[in-house]
């Protein structure tokens, strides 16, 4: 623990600069007012961030305007202890990692550790979680498992995004932008009562960005330029007080995602944009059509929330894990993924005890078309292999938290969620015997080389090995805690929770003995926290210290044969402390900054191929950020000059197992900027803004080939700027 003893006393000797300032801002004319009350749904109901016993990070609107975060990805430094990156090839995923937990892994036997939820709907796979987001009304981060109130698969923690919804008065924008890399991008809205109980919300987004990345010496491309185009139609009906309903449809189309990572052994100077990949045409796309009926009414006493949710996902990409002129390890994917999913929430008051409690049903469908293309050691191995990929998931749960006031400062929560799952899987799979015809990178079905497809094993010869290929895992997931608010201001708590990630297969293999189940991964969590604000709520405090222990840890290890498997091989634990401060020093100036440490250990391992004292992976000892949003009033002018500032510190971490020099992702250091000027009045504003503005180069991520040759890394995003124009008519 003297880690988290030394970051308590950096962060008592920063609140102790902080205390300081509030003196000066007293004595400035016209003292600020409070901070504004945020509101959240951590725990399934609407309150205030400062009355909820949670660990959660919320972003608004405006947040996420002024500090640039347009996709998931740039969420990550804005919360404590939120590692994660693209992964590795796609960048259309993010592989959250939270407190340590996440999942490198992006195939469908295979789930996150780490919930994401759009509008409260779960969305099962994480390849396409890097969403570009538009007409965002917040972001909460639930930090720690959520295994009582969401389910499987939050033993690290939950990203919720929740999208603005009709309202009743017409308005609208236009949102233009023109960046680096010849980037374009346009968003709309336009929002419309229909009558007294109807109204419409229909958003439209196109982005463009001419020149790539990653530039290929050998073929002459370029890589990881993204273009998409998608829309949102909502309708909600509010026919009164107590009934809401919001049905949305959304579709979205998305390419050029797909980049090349640079061979370690080859990149001497460090030049992860630079690539000698022999591979033409490499490329990743998605499209996906979703579907969600949100609806709340009261029943009595009792108010009902049901969150319909059906998805369906397209996956299509070829890539070079190698950088090679001549590719040693082609990977071609084209997949399929539906989802249809049922909540119910009800809760109420009866007497001093606030209750929640619901049932959950989720049905998922995933094919897949999965390749190998291998050209070893100069061609002493090739070979090209092919693997059809079938799986379903029916899970459902039920749920119930209640919290009893014994006072009005003092109040006990006790929880449980029961789940129950139901997997199967089906695979073939091929060699792909010569004559062999050329690669399908455009157009639609599987990208990589076809030919005659020789069948060399499937599911009959997994189960002949011992694996079965239906299973069913179920477990119960019980939360205490305490809370106890000192004053109105100031919100002791402390909790134990439990929650479980789901098992599944390893199915990135050729052999089917390494085609293994992995049993679920489970996670008992204890924390103690304080939220607090002070000065005339102009200074807002929250602390958490955590604990997290973790039972059949699921790793991806080498086994005897030194194959890839993703097995139950350890016991875990990952302990630390978050810290976030938002002070209004002036009206005109905010100032912000949040902190993160970690130190996690191994206690246990088996079958692994790398030692006990290793570090776990994505746990950086220290994590932070400060920034500042400083208005400036320009009278002359008729309006106000805005400019906000971060400052992101990460320290290295291993993002491999074996802790490998290769795998040690260096310590980074950003910083954002943006500038920008509107009218009084807010009908219009123009912005100059730059992400990662010293260009600092570094990656993130590394496939780690070394017994093949090489160790890929994968890099994150260059310096980027950008000018954009907003207008906004109609009510404001």
């Amino acid at each position: 623990m003297s880690k988290v003893g030394n970051a308590v006393r950096s962060l008592l000797a920063a609140g102790g600069v902080i205390a300081c300032l509030p003196a000066t801002a007293e004595a400035a004319e016209g003292a600020s007012a409070g901070l504004t009350e945020v509101v959240v749904s951590a725990q399934r109901t609407q309150e205030s961030l400062q009355d909820v016993p949670v660990s959660v990070t919320a972003l608004s609107a405006e947040d996420l305007a002024r500090r640039q975060v347009t996709n998931t990805l740039d969420v990550i430094s804005q919360v404590p202890n939120l590692v994660g990156s693209t992964n590795v090839g796609l960048g259309s995923a993010t592989a959250f990692f939270l407190r340590g937990v996440g999942q490198d892994e992006s195939l469908s036997t295979s789930d996150p550790a780490v919930g994401t939820y759009v509008d409260g709907v779960y969305v099962a796979r994480q390849i396409n979680n890097n969403a570009f987001l538009y007409d965002v009304e917040r972001i909460e981060v639930l930090r720690g498992p959520q295994g009582t109130l969401y389910g499987r698969n939050t033993s690290g923690g939950a990203v919720k995004i929740i999208t603005k919804k009709p309202e009743r008065e017409t308005s609208g924008y236009v949102d233009l932008a023109y960046g680096d890399y010849e980037r374009t991008e346009a968003k709309a809205m336009f929002n419309a009562p229909l009558s007294d109980s109807l109204a419409v919300r229909l958003n439209a987004f196109w982005m463009d960005q001419g020149e790539g990345f990653i530039k290929n010496l050998t073929t002459g491309e370029e890589d990881w330029a993204p273009e998409g185009v998608g829309a949102r139609a909502q309708v909600r009906w509010q026919p009164s007080d107590a009934v809401d309903f919001t049905l949305a449809v959304e579709w979205a189309d998305e390419e050029g995602t797909g980049f090349i990572g640079s061979d370690a052994n080859r990149n001497t100077d460090r030049d992860f944009f630079t690539v000698v990949s022999g591979l033409r045409d490499q490329f990743a796309e998605t499209d996906q059509v979703a579907v969600t009926l949100n609806g709340t009414f009261t029943l009595g006493g009792v108010s009902v929330e049901s969150v319909t949710g059906w998805r369906d996902l397209n996956q299509r990409f070829l890539l070079d894990l190698s950088d090679d002129p001549v590719p040693q390890y082609v990977l071609p994917h084209d997949s399929n993924h539906k989802q249809l999913s049922q909540e119910f929430t009800f809760s109420g008051e009866v007497g001093a005890l606030d209750w929640v409690g619901g049932v959950f049903y989720m049905q998922e469908e995933n094919r897949s078309e999965i390749g190998d293309e291998l050209f070893l050691f100069g061609g002493v191995v090739a070979a090209n292999f092919r693997r059809r990929l079938l799986n379903d998931t029916d899970s459902w749960g039920v749920f119930a938290q209640g919290t009893w006031n014994f006072t009005d400062r003092l109040a006990a929560t006790v929880g449980g969620r029961y789940t129950e799952e139901k997997k199967d899987v089906d695979i073939t799979q091929f060699f792909v015997a010569p004559p062999l015809g050329a690669r399908q990178p455009g157009g639609s079905g599987y990208p990589g080389r076809t030919g005659t497809l020789v069948p060399l094993w499937n599911t009959t010869a997994i189960r002949a090995n011992g694996t079965p290929s239906d299973v069913t895992f179920s477990e119960f997931t019980p939360k205490f805690g305490l809370e106890f608010a000192q004053t109105d201001s100031l919100l002791w708590f402390a909790s134990y929770t439990e929650g479980f990630k789901s098992g599944g297969w390893n199915a990135r293999v050729t052999d089917p003995a390494d085609f293994v189940l992995f049993r679920p991964e489970t996670v008992k969590s204890y924390e103690v926290g304080v939220k607090s604000q002070w000065v005339d709520d102009r200074l807002r405090a929250n602390v958490t210290v955590f604990r997290a222990d973790y039972d059949d840890f699921i790793i991806t290890a080498l086994n005897q044969q030194g194959r890839f498997v993703t097995v139950n091989a350890a016991e875990a634990r990952i302990e630390g402390l978050e810290a976030e401060v938002l002070f209004r020093a002036t009206p005109q100036l905010d100032l912000f900054a949040n902190l993160g440490t970690m130190d996690g250990e191994y206690l246990s391992l088996v079958g692994a191929d790398f030692p006990l004292s290793n570090e776990i992976k994505r746990t950086p000892d220290l994590s932070w950020q400060i920034g500042f949003d400083l208005d400036i009033p320009a009278p002359a002018l008729g309006g106000e000059f805005f400019s906000t500032a971060t400052y992101s510190h990460q320290d290295e971490y291993y993002n491999g197992l074996r802790n490998a020099p290769v795998e040690l992702a260096p310590a980074t250091d950003l910083l954002d900027f943006t500038l920008g000027y509107a009218p009084e009045d807010g009908r219009w504003q123009v912005a100059a803004s730059c992400k990662n503005c010293t260009d600092e180069q570094y990656f993130h991520s590394t496939l780690n080939f070394g017994q093949l040759g090489f160790a890929t890394q994968f890099p994150g995003l260059p310096r980027t700027w950008r000018l954009s124009f907003r207008y906004n008519f109609g009510a404001l």
